[in-house]
């Protein structure tokens, strides 16, 4: 026989769960999902607990205005009430912010081969000041967008090669680019190339193959930064920047660059000592053959 005691807790029980279930049905959100499925407020009795989760969930993301903010053990996730096959069941799923965290993730990982920080990765050429002011820009300027916004458009085996002064905004428009291929899905490789050469002669000894050269090759895009400026011997320049070059060029494979010289000056630097005029010219040949040559002439490219 159950006591006194026993049965009072069970009716303060219930009582707190009608009281409960009633203020959960005047909840605008959970009254939306009712009607949305034709249901009864009755079946909250069944459901009383994953209504109540949801109803908690819900006012705890209400005033959410970033995942920085997220209280949450599980930033980025929010619960969703989904009527199916005559259950209510309670699930997980992104929120607006945990989207865009996912979506940047899923960008990210089209990036296979890179020694690049992420901010740069994620260059979106539609927020750059440069699309909306190109007027004001210099005819270099105009004419390296121009090149760029119909590339997206009109891919071809023949990339670009940007080059000018510190801060003329080179990187930053070819990073945009870059963005762009990869929002379209393809494999995009982007390294600043004198890190680059720093890293592989580093993983000769500690045998990493981050830094193998055969992903860097056969990546559908690459875009090698700061050609011209590595500290330029004959093995990074033949074993290296020519091999690369040279399997890119043969199997049509698109090659963006960008440098402080231009294929005139860039000439002088790969001539590291006397007689190798011709290794230098080797590697200029196959840059042109590769890129269009566009000089940047400095400017806020934001």
């Amino acid at each position: 026989m159950k006591n006194v005691k026993d049965m009072m807790g069970q009716l303060d029980v219930q009582n707190m769960k009608q009281e409960s279930v009633y203020a959960l049905s005047k909840e605008k959100h959970i009254q939306n999902f009712l009607k949305l499925h034709h249901l009864d407020t009755s079946i909250m009795d069944d459901y009383w607990v994953e209504f109540l989760d949801y109803n908690d969930d819900y006012h705890t993301c209400l005033n959410c205005h970033s995942l920085e903010s997220c209280p949450k053990d599980n930033q980025g996730m929010k619960k969703n009430l989904v009527y199916r096959e005559g259950e209510v069941i309670l699930e997980l799923e992104s929120c607006e912010y945990g989207k865009a965290l996912e979506d940047k993730r899923l960008l990210l990982e089209k990036f296979v081969v890179t020694n690049m920080n992420d901010q740069l990765l994620l260059t979106d050429l539609t927020t750059l000041n440069v699309i909306n002011d190109a007027k004001n820009l210099s005819l270099n300027a105009q004419n390296a967008l121009a090149h760029i916004l119909k590339y997206i458009q009109e891919p071809s085996d023949q990339g670009l090669f940007l080059h000018g002064d510190m801060g003329s905004g080179k990187t930053t428009l070819l990073a945009g680019l870059m963005n762009s291929l990869a929002r379209k899905g393809k494999k995009v490789g982007f390294i600043h190339f004198p890190t680059y050469l720093i890293d592989l002669k580093a993983s000769f000894s500690t045998g990493d193959d981050e830094y193998a050269m055969d992903r860097l090759m056969k990546v559908d895009y690459l875009l090698l930064d700061g050609i011209g400026e590595e500290n330029v011997t004959a093995w990074s320049r033949d074993e290296i920047l020519l091999t690369i070059l040279s399997y890119r060029l043969l199997n049509h494979l698109p090659t963006f660059f960008t440098s402080m010289y231009g294929y005139k000056d860039l000439k002088k630097v790969y001539t590291i000592k006397k007689g190798d005029e011709i290794r230098a010219n080797t590697i200029i040949s196959k840059l042109k053959a590769l890129s269009i040559e566009i000089m940047l002439d400095g400017g806020n490219l934001k």
